[in-house]
């Protein structure tokens, strides 16, 4: 009995040449022109990707599989058996996907993971100016398979765009758990182009109590005036044996005198401790005091929390409240 290799396919035919799409590569194998047996072995070449493995077995409809990514422009996979050492071969293109989306607070210095503190700030993702931008053009976000949102690309509606994954999408999106986040371009003829994914982990974890000191904001005397945020506001964050590798997440939030959250008043952002570092300061920029253009008058709270390194148990620090007056007499 002869095992041959009777085509192969990949689905997707074109996967993006970032690495992070996947083609699925089938092999039909027959033995004496029926289709093969469970367990026949399949060798395979890659050149131009990274194969999940070098060979596999059929299964019980006489097909192997693989997974490919891409590593070149052109991906050439071919399958082989012991007895049909020509084999087949297909081809899959690649394509330059669209810059991926931002998502705030996930970052490559935290492995891309929103804990309990940024999903209580807010998360947001932002879909930047991409080439190639043209006018009545659809764009859609997705967070995984738990939501999405569309909106059509005019004159008066460019990007960047904003999403408020909090409040706009599905709560379902912030449960716990690994989402590809990306979004697809549509133009009017119905071609899509979509743009690299960001791998985004939801892992709330819940409250924390506060262990590590407040951070210090020394302007904050008791207020922070127009002087004060006219070139922004230092925050001084230092705790007992901070270490080369830990994560900070500063948060800032600004409330109004009735102690409602203002919108554009808060601020985070993330820094990886380096190895001669003991304290590190951070600078709240000055529009965060003028939010939609004017000052407040109201307060700010500021903490931080950090993931030390090598550690999974997030620490958290006490909160500091700052009286905030950027309002001109």
């Amino acid at each position: 009995m002869t095992d041959t290799i009777s085509s192969v396919t990949a689905v997707p035919s074109s996967i993006a040449n970032d690495g992070t799409e996947i083609s699925v590569v089938s092999a039909v194998v027959l033995t004496d022109d029926k289709p093969a047996a469970a367990g026949v072995m399949v060798n395979w070449t890659t050149v131009g990707g990274e194969a999940s493995d070098v060979s596999s077995l059929t299964d019980d409809t006489g097909t192997a599989t693989i997974q490919v990514t891409a590593v070149e422009d052109t991906i050439t996979v071919t399958a082989r058996t012991g007895g049909d050492l020509v084999g087949k071969s297909a081809v899959i293109s690649t394509y330059e996907p669209l810059t991926a989306p931002l998502v705030i607070n996930a970052t490559a210095d935290d492995d891309y993971t929103l804990d309990h503190y940024d999903i209580n700030f807010g998360v947001q993702a932002e879909i930047p100016l991409f080439k190639g931008i043209k006018l009545n053009e659809q764009i859609t976000f997705y967070w995984g398979e738990a939501d999405s949102v569309s909106q059509i690309i005019t004159d008066t509606n460019l990007p960047p765009f904003i999403i408020d994954v909090s409040h706009a999408l599905s709560p379902d999106c912030l449960k716990d758990g690994i989402y590809d986040v990306y979004y697809v371009v549509k133009d009017q003829a119905g071609n899509y182009t979509s743009s690299s994914k960001v791998k985004i982990t939801v892992a709330d974890g819940g409250q924390t109590n506060p262990t590590l000191p407040a951070p210090l904001v020394a302007e904050a005397d008791p207020y922070i005036n127009i002087a004060d945020a006219d070139d922004g506001v230092v925050v001084d964050v230092a705790y007992p044996n901070m270490a080369a590798g830990d994560v900070i997440t500063l948060y800032w939030i600004g409330y109004d005198k009735a102690q409602r959250k203002i919108d554009d008043a808060y601020s985070s952002s993330t820094y990886t401790v380096g190895d001669t570092d003991s304290s590190h300061s951070f600078t709240i920029e000055k529009d965060t005091f003028y939010p939609l253009g004017s000052g407040y008058e109201g307060y700010a709270q500021a903490y931080y929390s950090v993931m030390p390194a090598g550690a999974s148990v997030l620490q958290l620090s006490n909160t500091v409240n700052c009286l905030v007056d950027t309002v001109a007499p």
